[in-house]
């Protein structure tokens, strides 16, 4: 009898410890679920927070695009109402003035086109700014650009205007990579100087009819941006292959201008007697080139 007690008593302690077990694990189990359930929870909220700062940044990116073309349009399309039919308006665009002034070369310039019909604008030194070139008047059929040029770590041309470099100004120009800072030598102060996109994106429809001759050095050495200024509407591109003094280019300029508005020499023939008359260049030895649509 005493052990049937002990017996009961034994399987009545071992339900006992049955039961508190069973009861842990539903209690464990209950917490594995919540952390679960909150784990999920959290998993759903960081989602739908990324995926709102993803759609925030290309919403973001989307609005400065449009901001930054639509200024590249308004900016382009201003004083287009100042421009007229281009048979007789011709445009030299200096900006070495101010560091490298040819009075005789402004004068004799001036003459020869308006004594052949034209009437010629002339910008020199601090008027030579990257706004200014995005509002050069369309209508030119001459445009000779006396600036300083030279070609970048990545091959491009680069034309040197005559303002000051600053790292806040033209920032949307500089993070495209349209405009950046330049020295014509080590000892010069950096200015802005702009390449073929910039040509492209900033100065849209200015070149149709025009003849465009780039007096700075290199001028030949890259294809996009002869290929920008003719796919814009120039009738052609005349510039050096190479290095060039600028007494030299000063010089075969206006003998060239002479023999096309003075002369009346057909283009090819007016560049090939240029470097025939005037010669290479000294110093670097570069000519002339001529390129024009196909």
């Amino acid at each position: 009898m005493a052990k049937n007690i002990a017996y009961r008593l034994f399987s009545v302690s071992d339900m006992f410890h049955s039961v508190k077990i069973s009861t842990a694990n539903k209690k464990t189990q209950g917490i594995r679920k919540e952390v679960y359930a909150c784990k999920k929870r959290i998993r759903v909220i960081s989602t739908i927070i990324t995926l709102v700062i993803v759609f925030s940044l290309i919403v973001l990116v989307i609005y400065c695009l449009a901001s930054y073309f639509s200024g590249f349009n308004s900016a382009t399309n201003e004083n287009d109402s100042v421009t007229s039919d281009n048979s007789f308006r011709a445009a030299l665009i200096d900006a070495l003035y101010s560091t490298h002034p040819n009075e005789e070369f402004t004068k004799s310039f001036n003459k020869t086109l308006s004594d052949a019909g034209f009437e010629v604008d002339i910008f020199q030194g601090t008027q030579v700014t990257v706004d200014f070139l995005k509002k050069l008047p369309k209508g030119y059929k001459l445009i000779i650009l006396r600036m300083h040029s030279a070609l970048g770590s990545n091959n491009q041309l680069y034309l040197f205007t005559a303002e000051p470099y600053s790292v806040g100004k033209y920032t949307q120009e500089q993070y495209f990579q349209l405009v950046k800072e330049a020295y014509a030598t080590e000892n010069s102060q950096p200015v802005f100087a702009v390449n073929w996109a910039f040509i492209k994106r900033c100065m849209t429809g200015k070149f149709n009819g025009t003849l465009v001759v780039m007096m700075g050095c290199d001028g030949t050495l890259d294809q996009l941006m002869i290929e920008e200024f003719l796919n814009q509407g120039a009738v052609g591109y005349v510039a050096w292959n190479g290095p060039v003094s600028l007494s030299h280019s000063d010089e075969a300029i206006l003998y060239l201008t002479h023999l096309l508005y003075i002369e009346k020499m057909p283009l090819k023939e007016a560049v090939e007697k240029t470097n025939s008359q005037i010669g290479e260049d000294p110093n670097w030895g570069c000519i002339l080139e001529l390129y024009v649509p196909q």
